[in-house]
Parts: C-alpha cells; structure tokens; sequence
C-alpha cells in the first residue's frame, strides 16, 4: 500500500492540512481579546451615554460571538463570493481604505493655487458692471453744452436725480455693454474708476456714465477656500481609488475561458 500513489497523495494532503492548521491555528478557534471587549463597551457606553453593566456586557459579546461564528462560516462556505452585495462592499471598503489618507490632511496653499490654476472657469464668472448713464443726443444742437453743465453740477455734489434728465442704468458683462454701446465705448465703461462720471461718445449720443459697482470675475482663493479644499479632497480620493483599481489590476491576469 505504501507505493500506491493515491496512498503518497493522501499523506501529503494530511502534512499539508497539519502545516497549515500549525501556522494559521484552527479556523474555528475564536479569540476574544481584551481589545475587542473594550470596543464593545465603548459602543455601549456611546449608544447609553452611560457605562454599561456586566449584564449588558455580556448580551453584547455573546452577540458579536453569535455574528462572528455566522460571518466565518459563511466564508468557510464561500457565501462572499456568491452573493454581489457582499462583493461589492467588500470592494468598497478597499476603496474607502485607499481614499482615506487624502481626507485626513488639509491641501497646502500652493496645492490649491494648481488646483484653482486648473480649473478656473468652475469657479470665475463673467464680469458685471454696475452702471447709470445720462444721453444727450447728438441731433440736439446744445448736447454739448446741456451736457457740461450736467457735469458741472454733478461735480458741485449735485443729486443727478434732481436735474431733470432720466438716468438709465443696468448691470451688464462687457459683452453685453459692447452690444448696447459698441466695443469702444464698451472697453471705456470697463475700465473707468468706480463711482465716477465719465463723458463718453457713441455715433447717437454724448453720454455721462458712472459705474457704481464690478461684480463676477474670479473670487481669491481665501474667498473661494471651503469650495476648493472641499473638491481638492474629492479629487484626491478618486484619483487614489483609481491608482488603487491600476495597482491590484496589474497583478491578475484574466484568461477567456469558452
């Protein structure tokens, strides 16, 4: 019988089975640690905000014993490899273990300036002008006297609410100031000083025109810090879940089998 080789096989599947209960202990040895018990009744005393008693202690460890003996056996009995919702978070909580480094530290200032850099046009918008403009029109024979007066008293403080003129205005980007006015006057109203009168020209009319207040445009990074820091680490975690994904897909090989 010794030469059989079904025999020599038999002999090495027992070695083996001895070998490995020796190195990894037996699978159904279950070892409750101090550690563990003080985990339970930290989450007790969570949960009661109070400490628990000896009895509750034990109805929570002979609960965890209960859960823990379920969870191995179905492992013992290949269950996570059958059923897709364990699968997959099993799958997630390798991701969450990837993305975790990321969200536990703040971006540096230079970190930020890249990512803003990067993606500038997430966060700046078109720039809008507050204005009012006054128009003397140009077929008006005294516009141009009507309108140095005007002026005038706007620079002795007058109210231009009490001259007798109407006063248009509008909050518009310096595309729509050029489509109202032309791109020349247009690029005048975009750069004049705040809160100014300015006298200005268009084909039609002699215009006074103050700008009041300049909105849009890109906010500082200070300004925009939550928003970027907040998107920073979203970014951060997918790129190291992906570099995770990369990693553990280079060390398998998948064969078709037809």
């Amino acid at each position: 019988m010794l030469r059989e080789p079904v025999i020599h096989f038999l002999l090495i599947g027992a070695l083996l089975f001895l070998a490995h209960r020796h190195i990894v202990g037996d699978p159904r040895v279950v070892v409750v640690s101090a550690g563990l018990k003080a985990d339970l009744e930290r989450q007790l005393r969570d949960q009661m905000g109070r400490a628990p008693t000896e009895a509750e202690l034990k109805a929570a460890l002979d609960g965890w014993k209960r859960e823990e003996v379920l969870y191995r056996e179905a492992l013992r009995e290949g269950l996570d490899r059958e059923d897709a919702t364990v699968r997959t978070v099993l799958a997630d909580k390798l991701r969450a273990r990837a993305a975790q480094p990321v969200a536990a530290r703040e971006p540096t200032d230079a970190e930020l300036d890249a990512w803003l850099a990067a993606h500038r046009s997430r966060y700046e918008t078109p720039r809008r002008y507050d204005f009012e403009v006054v128009a003397f029109p140009r077929s008006d024979p005294v516009a141009e006297e009507q309108r140095s007066k005007y002026r005038l008293a706007l620079a002795d403080g007058a109210d231009p609410r009490t001259l007798g003129r109407p006063i248009m205005g509008g909050n518009l980007t310096r595309d729509d100031l050029a489509a109202k006015f032309g791109p020349a006057v247009s690029e005048r109203i975009c750069s004049s000083p705040l809160a100014t009168w300015q006298a200005l020209e268009t084909e039609d009319s002699l215009l006074l025109v103050r700008v009041n207040r300049v909105g849009g445009g890109l906010p500082s990074r200070e300004e925009l810090r939550p928003t970027l820091t907040a998107e920073w680490v979203a970014a951060m975690k997918r790129q190291a879940v992906d570099d995770l994904v990369e990693s553990v897909l280079a060390r398998y090989r998948f064969e078709e089998n037809p």
